[in-house]
């Protein structure tokens, strides 16, 4: 079993709720979500790069060893509303997009991605941020 723990400088766009309200505007939504992807995949690509110069000999598992969990906290800010588990994972599909189109992982689906949470901390002081911790499973073969 192997875990990465990345630091992530930054929160996923907040315009990415489900909760948005934009009639007709599918457009919209589609444009920040490919934006909100492509920044994904820069700020964990720096997050990784950062591990790397740390010295960090986990990286070797990248691209990881399905199945895998992922475990997301996000340190709100003071004054922002931290949002629940199932508008934390409207935020961050994008992400774990991200994690696909860097290679990471053949894709999301629950073949590969066996779990994933979401933590809110609201008026923390590491706001805006987040932390992802990534766990490759070693699973048992049935005889």
């Amino acid at each position: 079993m192997s875990d990465i723990t990345l630091s992530i400088p930054c929160l996923p766009d907040l315009d990415l709720s489900a909760n948005r309200r934009r009639s007709r505007v599918w457009q919209a939504q589609w444009r920040d979500t490919v934006k909100e992807r492509l920044d994904a995949g820069l700020v964990l690509a720096s997050a990784r790069r950062a591990l790397w110069d740390q010295g960090v000999e986990s990286l070797t598992v990248i691209p990881l060893t399905p199945p895998i969990t992922l475990a997301w906290t996000l340190y709100w800010p003071k004054g922002t509303r931290a949002r629940d588990a199932d508008g934390c994972a409207d935020l961050l599909k994008a992400w774990q997009d991200a994690m696909v189109d860097l290679g990471w992982l053949k894709n999301d689906s629950p073949r590969y991605v066996r779990r994933v949470s979401y933590e809110s901390v609201p008026s923390s002081a590491k706001g805006p941020s987040m932390g992802l911790r990534i766990e490759s499973l070693q699973m048992a073969r049935v005889s």
